[in-house]
């Protein structure tokens, strides 16, 4: 007899005739844990941006390498091609208000500091992390950013995780 978990959904890669379930896919989706970052960048001209994201993973130890998701039409991942580099700031317990004003483009409610390379970062986070660009790879409705951390900087706190907000981003 087959696993239960192996009846309840099956992808592509399943018998002939055999969709994915939708509805399951997302729940299981969205179980894998999250944190509530702020991607910081300049344009061309110097102007600050920020971004509220989630889909932010570390991939190498030696270098320290991070990868993070970006949507295809954001100003962000622009900023990111053209300048080749982010800052990540990670939000601690408590900057709920801070998250909700940049998901709402409140920026002048929201208190930042740079880099010593010049990138917005939030005051207050729990820590931050400044990226060079190596490569975006083009795959998905999501360009990922594979990039080098150039420089760190510890905060108060710890990570404020997505659930925190009820907020959900996947599926």
């Amino acid at each position: 007899m087959e696993p239960r978990w192996n009846l309840i959904s099956r992808g592509r890669h399943a018998r002939a005739g055999k969709t994915m379930d939708k509805k399951a896919k997302k729940r299981v989706l969205q179980m894998i844990p999250y944190g509530a970052y702020v991607v910081g960048t300049k344009t061309n001209e110097g102007a600050e941006h920020l971004m509220f994201g989630t889909w932010l993973m570390q991939t190498s130890f030696k270098p320290p390498l991070v990868a993070f998701a970006l949507s295809e039409d954001s100003r962000t991942l622009a900023n990111v091609r053209e300048s080749k580099s982010f800052a990540v700031s990670f939000l601690a317990d408590g900057m709920n208000g801070v998250a909700e004003s940049i998901v709402d483009g409140s920026f002048k409610k929201v208190k930042t500091e740079r880099t010593p390379s010049g990138l917005p970062v939030l005051v207050g986070a729990a820590g931050w992390i400044d990226c060079h660009v190596l490569e975006i790879s083009e795959k998905g409705d999501h360009r990922i950013a594979l990039a080098e951390v150039v420089d760190v900087a510890g905060g108060p706190g710890k990570l404020m995780p997505l659930d925190v907000l009820k907020w959900h981003y996947g599926g």
